[in-house]
């Protein structure tokens, strides 16, 4: 059914769609899977342009500009057609979709999907729980000739977000934990997630989602054999983000942060740099497009190809900053060589594992605008808040 990497699935062997079952939901897309073992991410948004040359965009881009950063942690699909209103009917039929985002549009029109590896299965085992984190960035750059704020990027937008009524609770979690490479630090920012998980934790049993922003119970998991305690939970997880699995970058925490500093310039600076192009009177998306291979592109101003380059670090960097990390466990497991996953041992107990990358679809600069705007607003906030906090 799927062919070789870069083509197009002509059509998807269809079983019966009530076997489709809500998998996870973000703003732009929504992700459901089936009992054959199948993941779809059905592309969210009314969109005018052509859906297939959308969908060869952004397999490009990931192949060309996100798989060199992430690795063999990347976990990306293939696009594939869909039957006629598959979409429309599997839309329909699902009941349980994230309350704060069930209102926004599922476009059915689209005749094409990304057909997905299942980043929540672990071949050899079917007693699954997989673990999705979406770190976020802690850091953020005034200009080259500035040092950065000593403000978390992602605490201030959280409790900017909290003062204006737009969360209903604050969250312990800081990015700057995860990522400071101390064990201690990072199991207490496993532990916060887990405590308020709000939309940057979530957790499936089996593919079956048991824990999010909207259902913040561990009963299914906590005591039932899988894990013994909520303790030994944030041990095993801490543990996988910590090892090194990626040859020559480190664990995966390392590859993604690696990934968020690729950028070097301000958002100002950035701006400048998309206004440039754009003055030319040219797209600039056609053009990053170009740049990173896409047949049916063009470059048409050669001489702008430094700072489209730049531009596409900031691509990458950005992406790098909203990515989610599958961590799919299969605890006390009985095949630690399992070829799909590694394993690990934890008080005694051998874990199975496998780490994925996703997420990665092409986002495009023409937001930089607005992206200054939410910049300059917490740059603001940082400058007010305590100048006492430290560095990470």
């Amino acid at each position: 059914m799927v062919q070789r990497r870069g083509a197009v699935v002509k059509s998807l062997r269809m079983v019966d769609s009530d076997m489709w079952t809500f998998r996870g939901e973000g703003k732009t897309g929504l992700v459901v899977s089936n009992n054959n073992g199948l993941v779809l991410k059905l592309k969210k948004g009314i969109l005018e342009e052509d859906y297939l040359a959308l969908y060869k965009r952004n397999q490009q881009y990931v192949q060309k500009c996100i798989a060199p950063a992430f690795g063999s942690f990347l976990c990306y699909g293939q696009v594939c057609r869909l039957p006629s209103d598959f979409a429309g009917r599997i839309t329909s039929m699902i009941p349980n979709r994230r309350f704060s985002l069930k209102d926004t549009v599922i476009d059915t029109r689209c005749p094409y999907a990304l057909l997905m590896p299942d980043a929540c299965s672990i071949s050899g085992h079917t007693d699954t729980i997989t673990i999705e984190i979406k770190p976020k960035s802690y850091f953020r750059t005034l200009g080259e000739s500035q040092p950065p704020l000593k403000c978390c990027r992602f605490c201030s937008n959280i409790e900017k977000r909290f003062l204006k009524g737009g969360l209903k609770t604050q969250t312990q979690y800081c990015p700057r934990d995860l990522f400071s490479g101390r064990h201690g630090r990072v199991a207490r920012a496993v532990a916060a997630l887990l405590a308020e998980p709000l939309s940057y934790l979530t957790i499936h049993k089996s593919g079956k989602r048991v824990l999010d922003e909207e259902t913040s119970s561990l009963e299914e998991i906590i005591g039932s054999g899988l894990f013994r305690s909520r303790k030994e939970l944030v041990s095993v997880v801490t543990n996988i983000l910590m090892t090194k699995q990626h040859p020559g970058k480190g664990s995966v925490l390392e590859v993604i942060e690696a990934a968020q500093r690729l950028n070097p310039h301000s958002i100002a600076a950035l701006c400048d740099m998309e206004k440039t192009v754009s003055d030319r009177g040219v797209d600039i998306d056609e053009q990053m497009a170009a740049l990173f291979g896409v047949e049916e592109c063009e470059l048409k101003i050669p001489e702008l190809t430094p700072t489209l380059e730049n531009l596409l670090n900031f691509s990458v960097s950005n992406i790098a900053q909203d990515v989610s990390v599958m961590i799919a466990i299969a605890p006390e497991s009985r095949d630690p060589g399992s070829p799909e996953g590694r394993s690990m041992v934890v008080n005694g107990r051998v874990f199975s594992y496998k780490v994925s990358i996703v997420d990665v679809d092409f986002k495009s600069v023409k937001k930089l605008p607005v992206y200054l705007k939410q910049e300059q607003g917490l740059q603001m906030k940082a400058v007010k808040k305590d100048d006492n906090i430290g560095e990470s």
